[in-house]
């Protein structure tokens, strides 16, 4: 990295470890009217003061004055906050100055890899477009969701300003918060110490930071107040008399925590943990996160990891310069995994096939939403957002990877041709899957098409193949999966009620296609693919089925023997309900039945066109989708839909 002549470079380098193994500096500024990079220990406030020390002391040595309060204005104007965690330079923007913002960026990265530094404050609209309508999503700063997450965003938290680390630092805010369990451990802490960190905590109390937020506060705000602390002379003290007012202020501390939880600082404290990492991500990433896409469910955005991809300028596509930094280091796996070449490959089939593009985001999914297993290889999801030009809104679609690839079937040993035609032939089951589901009543989304891209793989032998993988493209479906619907909500005699109504209805095409684990031949339903839409009284009004994995796998077995399955959704929701549980049990055992009964008329009436839908694909009983077809559709004709229904409401705990 060439670092541009003439800059002004105090403290230690970024990412810098101490003797301990720690990080040297949590915090930095870069300034870009006099260049400089200043990473002292301390709050931002010091090291501006710093810079325009250094500065001024640079400039009475060649005989130049010092500079006027304006200039030194124009210098703090022209600088960017940075933060350091372990494993990123995070920027602070100024929402107001992206371009500021995107400009110490540039300076950074002549200290810091790209890979390395992220955006805070992406609550803001303008962050978070100026970020997208560059392609770079990815570079929004993660937000902690799982345990193992939260323990390191508390971990890296811990920050001093002169010396010891008692606090816990809000990278949004600025604020580092004072927690109970860290003001105790300062008591036994030698005299001049202990001195140095009262003032220390006075002081900053009543200093707000340059967005208008306290440099301290305590955890909770409310256990103390600033004036508790501003009326002690800690500077004039002896040191009994010193000792006395901490004891007395720690008092006051004990008293003003009402949780319990609050009361140690303990990480293995759930409690502790959910109440700490909360405080430092207020006004966080989690704030707005919803609408960093437009419609996307929170829960859905959670668990994306954004990737680099590509900017478009004038329809021309020009691949992010990381991809290049990994192409030159391949045995950094950490860069290897964040250049997702299949990202790559998407977004260069978008750029081919659109013409009028303007950006492109692309994310691919952290974990299972749906913790489901007994399907083989996991489908890696990936979603992107994409923005053309005329549009007023981009459009967010979902990229799912082909179950069974020409990759898989080599893995296992198969020759080429041999994986090429499985592959393909996977590709038209899960087609004609699709198409026999819709047939049989299943809400799904409007359209879904099939793809492919190139990449090399090795076989079981360890040779690269140049293989072409499959993959489906469907639009985003907005709203509540089933499994996640906020607990509140059921609450609601209108909503509950429209709830079961649809639960009902879906319930019923779902155990006539047979929807299972191929491992297993568990029951299919509600466990994450179904999606509630809700009116404009934010009421149930659409049941979707996102992704009707595990259709037609089982084909075979009677109806009365995975009925039970559906009452289960039902419920494990019985607790949640207000609304008298045996009026919401008729309501959906009602709609079950008149929409299987439903599915049974509409098949019946036109009989040769379901039983001739797949007569062109191959008839085999070991599991072709055309015998399958023939079975379900058997099953379907033969059942008793009123007989059925009363062995669901069997199963109904009422």
């Amino acid at each position: 990295m060439t670092k541009p002549e003439g800059v002004i470079e105090l403290g230690p380098k970024p990412f810098e470890r101490n003797a301990k193994g720690g990080l040297c500096t949590r915090i930095g500024t870069v300034f870009l009217r006099t260049p400089g990079l200043v990473t002292l220990p301390g709050i931002h406030a010091m090291q501006r003061m710093a810079f325009i020390e250094e500065l001024n002391r640079r400039r009475m040595e060649g005989g130049e004055p010092p500079l006027t309060d304006a200039e030194v204005d124009l210098e703090i104007a022209e600088s960017v906050d940075l933060l350091f965690d372990e494993n990123y330079a995070l920027i602070r923007p100024d929402p107001r100055r992206m371009e500021l913002a995107m400009r110490g960026d540039a300076f950074l990265q002549h200290y810091v890899s790209k890979r390395k530094i992220r955006y805070l404050n992406i609550q803001s609209s303008q962050v978070r477009d100026a970020l997208r309508q560059c392609g770079e999503a990815w570079r929004m700063a993660p937000i902690p969701r799982y345990e193992e997450e939260i323990r390191t965003l508390i971990e890296n938290a811990r920050v001093g300003i002169g010396s010891r680390a008692i606090y816990y630092y809000n990278h949004l805010t600025g604020t580092r918060f004072l927690t109970l369990g860290a003001f105790r451990s300062i008591g036994d802490l030698p005299e001049a110490e202990l001195r140095a960190l009262l003032l220390e905590i006075q002081k900053n109390l009543q200093c707000r930071n340059r967005f208008a937020n306290p440099e301290i506060d305590f955890l909770p705000a409310e256990a103390m107040s600033v004036q508790q602390f501003a009326d002690e002379p800690f500077a004039e003290m002896d040191e009994k008399t010193l000792r006395a007012a901490y004891s007395r202020l720690l008092s006051a501390f004990e008293q003003g925590v009402k949780d319990p939880s609050l009361r140690q600082d303990n990480p293995d404290d759930p409690g502790w943990r959910r109440a700490l990492s909360g405080a430092l991500v207020q006004k966080s990433n989690e704030t707005g996160v919803a609408a960093v896409i437009e419609g996307l469910s929170p829960e859905f955005f959670m668990q994306i990891e954004w990737l680099p991809g590509g900017r478009v300028a004038e329809g021309e596509l020009f691949f992010d310069p990381i991809f290049s930094e990994a192409d030159e280091h391949p045995e950094d796996d950490q860069l290897r995994r964040l250049c997702d070449h299949r990202a790559r490959a998407i977004l260069f089939n978008y750029v081919r096939e659109y013409s009028q593009i303007e950006y492109v985001n692309i994310g691919r999914t952290r974990r299972s939403l749906s913790g489901r297993t007994g399907q083989g290889p996991r489908a890696f999801v990936y979603i992107v957002e994409l923005k053309e030009r005329y549009r007023d809104k981009p459009q967010v679609k979902i990229i799912r990877i082909q179950r069974w690839t020409v990759a898989s079937h080599l893995a296992e040993g198969k020759p080429l041709l041999q994986s090429m035609i499985e592959a393909e032939d996977y590709t038209d089951y899960v087609m004609d899957r699709r198409l026999g589901a819709r047939q049989l009543g299943m809400h799904l989304p409007a359209t879904m098409i099939p793809r492919t891209f190139r990449e090399l793989v090795r076989d079981r032998d360890g040779a690269l193949q140049n293989v072409w993988t499959g993959y489906f493209e469907r639009d985003y479906i907005s709203g509540f999966a089933t499994d996640k619907i906020p607990e509140h909500l059921y609450a609601s005699d209108a909503f509950a009620t429209a709830f079961c109504r649809l639960l009902g209805q879906a319930a019923a095409p779902n155990i006539v296609v047979g929807r299972a684990t191929v491992e297993g031949g568990k029951t299919i339903f509600d466990d994450g693919d179904e999606v509630i839409q809700l009116n404009a009284f934010h009421l149930p009004q659409h049941l979707i089925l996102s992704e009707p994995t595990g259709s037609f796998t089982n084909y075979a077995r009677p109806y009365v023997e995975t009925i039970a399955d559906y009452a289960a959704a039902l419920n494990r929701r019985k607790d949640l309900f207000t609304t008298d549980f045996e009026v919401l049990a008729d309501i959906f055992v009602n709609s079950f039945e008149d929409e299987l009964a439903r599915i049974q008329r509409v098949y019946r009436e036109r009989r040769a066109g379901f039983d001739t839908l797949f007569r062109d694909r191959p008839m085999d009983v070991n599991g072709s989708i055309a015998y399958r077809w023939k079975c379900v559709l058997a099953r379907l004709d033969a059942v008793n839909a009123h007989a059925l229904a009363c062995h669901l409401r069997d199963y109904i705990n009422l």
